[in-house]
């Protein structure tokens, strides 16, 4: 999938009289600050500009060039704020600063403000840090957050030398301690004291006038984040939440069929399953020959794909499919216009194949017609599949026995006399290797990646070559050949190629499936932890449900013999269990809700409890439900795609704090049930859809989980 990036401007901003070059750059942070704040100053103690002016000083080497007052006109969490106005003579830099006893803010993270450049010019900007008698503040490259105003979302902006604040930007701007330096003017021969938190004398604002002649510069709730203090509790909370407005909720565990996550069967099963209780689910996978879709260069029939893919969706399902062009035992999915072409194949009977239903057949992958029709094929694939609400995931497939990219053992290495049984070409007593070239399996791959901007692919192997695309991987034989040596396994194993491709840590941005060995699907829910220890399997014993899943963070499997085969109570549930651990769970321990001066507001803590983000950036909705039922919708920006587990290893807590705010102009006055929902795009054409549960209590089946209540006064 490619990403998205934000173009990056330029600015030339005169500082001190020294012309300085400003790259900035911007990134989506991939979670809100999860600490709380304390208030330093937010300007609604101040009776008159006379005190605001006993407290903040102006240092300007050429007199009192700027004017800064209070003002009503703009502010964030009250009536006041800070004015900053330039007048002349315009000059090249002043700072207004506050100095106050030493005090100790070790117990903090940053310092955080509000900023309205009310302008259209950006403006240059500096937030300085006096401690131990010297100033620290931003030198060379460095970073800070923004968070305009009616944004639930921060974003991570690097800087050179100087802040840069947007024209007509309103919003708060957050720095961590470890983007301060001391100022280089202090010490030409080299800096190398760092900043003292225990030892805070003040900070100051500076910009140059002469430069932002124009900007009217409003500041306000200047404070630390953080800070364990602060807030209620000590938790992350919204700056407006008050012991009234906070709710607290109860968890309780996601339903196992969530959508998007755990055990599927195949689709072709669904009309025999043995009980329809014994294991619920959101998705069913199938099998695809290439021929049933491609007819020619760039011409295809989707007819037989969408059958199938509608089916699925019939039963409240999402689907994933693999396309193939080998599957032994079965007949051939090369289209007959390559074979017409001349493309050369080799028949071959590894797998207990060539049976009634035809001699199973591998193609020659590096034929110049297969590689341009695959390619073709992607392309199109793409242009009809990205962003379909009806998919869940594709698997890359097209390459290799079964779509699995090997072809073992006609793997270039395999020598005569270590298979079990007559290899079907060999040179100089090796097998030959069927696979494509590297750069065609390249190309195909940067092929999925270019084609899919928004359904997520899934590739077989970690390899170098896949490293950087935005795909993710498939363990078709998890619990049995997943675990690396360190945990008993092998270096070939799926973690351990994990490992050695340097991925281990993609699933935070990219999903790993997979499928059970079909000999260990039943027996290993007999054991607890789930283990299976039957019959040796190739001389080899299965592997630990639980260790395979911590390390790989699988959000689904395959495993169609618990969907057709009776279990036992105890098994049964440890294989709901299993079901239930893969992937996301989102949990909401606490929520705040707001009607207070003619706007509506809402925000929600939200941890992942789960081994995975949910990796798709559908649409939340927040609600206001009176007590007739009567539900008023609203949509929001928050994306909830980004939020990795709680880390149990550490014991750190990734929660993360959404906002959201409009106004209740359009509410009546009465009682109201604040509700939130995600939203199953596919519940746009399938009202039988599967909904997006969260862990809670509170979570209504209807799709809405209960936040708070709320009071709207007055005539609206």
């Amino acid at each position: 999938m490619k990403e998205n990036t934000k173009l990056v401007h330029y600015f030339l901003v005169s500082v001190l009289l020294i012309t300085l070059s400003v790259t900035v750059t911007t990134v989506k942070v991939e979670a809100a600050f999860s600490d709380s704040i304390t208030i330093i100053d937010d300007f609604e103690s101040y009776a008159s500009d006379d005190e605001l002016k006993s407290t903040y000083r102006l240092w300007s080497s050429g007199g009192n060039t700027v004017d800064w007052s209070l003002s009503q006109e703009r502010a964030y969490d009250g009536t006041n704020s800070m004015l900053i106005v330039p007048k002349e003579p315009l000059d090249s830099w002043v700072a207004v600063s506050q100095h106050f006893t030493v005090s100790d803010w070790t117990d903090s993270t940053g310092i955080s403000f509000w900023i309205h450049n009310d302008a259209d010019e950006p403006l240059a900007f500096n937030f300085d840090i006096k401690s131990g008698s010297n100033a620290y503040g931003q030198e060379g490259t460095f970073t800070a957050s923004f968070k305009e105003d009616g944004s639930s979302s921060w974003e991570e902006n690097s800087f050179d030398s100087i802040l840069i604040v947007p024209e007509d930007f309103a919003g708060l701007i957050r720095m961590a301690w470890d983007q301060f330096t001391e100022k280089s003017w202090q010490c030409p021969q080299g800096c190398d004291n760092d900043l003292n938190l225990a030892l805070i004398e003040g900070y100051e604002f500076g910009y140059n006038p002469q430069a932002n002649s124009t900007n009217r510069v409003y500041i306000d709730s200047i404070s630390l984040w953080g800070t364990s203090e602060g807030g209620l509790g000590g938790s992350l909370a919204p700056e407006w939440a008050t012991p009234a407005n906070t709710f607290n909720l109860t968890y309780s565990p996601a339903p196992i069929d969530n959508p998007l996550k755990g055990f599927l069967p195949f689709s072709d099963s669904a009309a025999w399953r043995i009980d329809d209780n014994q294991l619920p689910y959101s998705m069913e996978f199938f099998y695809i020959p290439l021929n049933d879709i491609m007819t020619n260069f760039n011409e295809y029939d989707w007819s037989k794909l969408e059958s199938r893919v509608d089916d699925i969706t019939s039963r409240g399902n999402q689907a994933i499919f693999r396309v193939y062009l080998d599957y032994p035992h079965k007949p051939t999915g090369i289209p007959q216009f390559l074979l017409d072409l001349g493309l050369e194949t080799r028949d071959y009977h590894y797998e207990s194949n060539g049976g009634s239903n035809g001699t199973s057949v591998a193609p020659n992958y590096n034929d110049e017609n297969l590689q341009l029709a695959l390619l073709q094929f992607i392309e199109a694939l793409g242009d009809k599949y990205d962003g379909d609400s009806r998919v869940g995931f594709i698997q890359a497939g097209l390459i290799g026995f079964w779509g699995e990219w090997h072809t073992y053992p006609q793997d270039g290495w395999t020598p005569i006399g270590s298979w079990d049984g007559e290899l079907a070409e060999h040179e100089d007593g090796i097998a030959t290797d069927w696979m494509p070239s590297l750069a065609n399996q390249r190309a195909i791959l940067q092929g999925l990646d270019d084609s899919f901007n928004e359904t997520k692919i899934l590739a077989r192997y970690p390899t170098e070559f896949n490293r950087d695309l935005n795909i993710g991987y498939h363990d078709d034989s998890f619990a049995f050949q997943t675990l690396p040596p360190s945990l008993g396994g092998k270096d070939w194993h799926f973690a351990g190629r994990l490992q050695a491709n340097q991925v281990i840590e993609k699933w935070k941005a990219e999903p790993i499936g997979g499928e059970m060995r079909p000999e260990i699907q039943i027996e290993m829910w007999n054991n607890d932890p789930p283990q299976y220890l039957g019959e040796p399997i190739e001389g080899a014993q299965g592997e630990d449900y639980y260790k395979s899943l911590e390390l790989t963070h699988a959000s689904w499997l395959k495993i169609q013999e618990v969907f057709q085969t009776p279990l036992e109570a105890d098994a049964i549930e440890r294989a709901r269990e299993g079901s239930r651990s893969l992937g996301y769970e989102y949990f909401v321990p606490t929520a705040y809700v707001n009607s207070d001066s003619g706007q509506l507001q809402a925000a929600i803590h939200i941890q992942n409890t789960g081994v995975a983000p949910f990796y798709y950036d559908w649409e939340v909705d927040i609600a206001a439900r009176d007590q007739n039922g009567k539900i008023k919708e609203w949509t929001t920006d928050w994306d909830l795609s980004y939020i990795i587990p709680n880390d149990e290893e550490t014991g750190d807590t990734n929660e993360v704090l959404l906002e959201w705010t409009s106004n209740t102009s359009n509410v009546s006055e009465g009682s109201y049930d604040i509700l939130v929902k995600v939203v199953n795009p596919l519940s746009e054409t399938h009202s039988d859809a599967k909904g997006f549960h969260f862990a809670n209590e509170e979570q209504e089946d209807n799709g809405w989980l209960e936040i708070g209540h709320i009071e709207v006064k007055g005539s609206r």
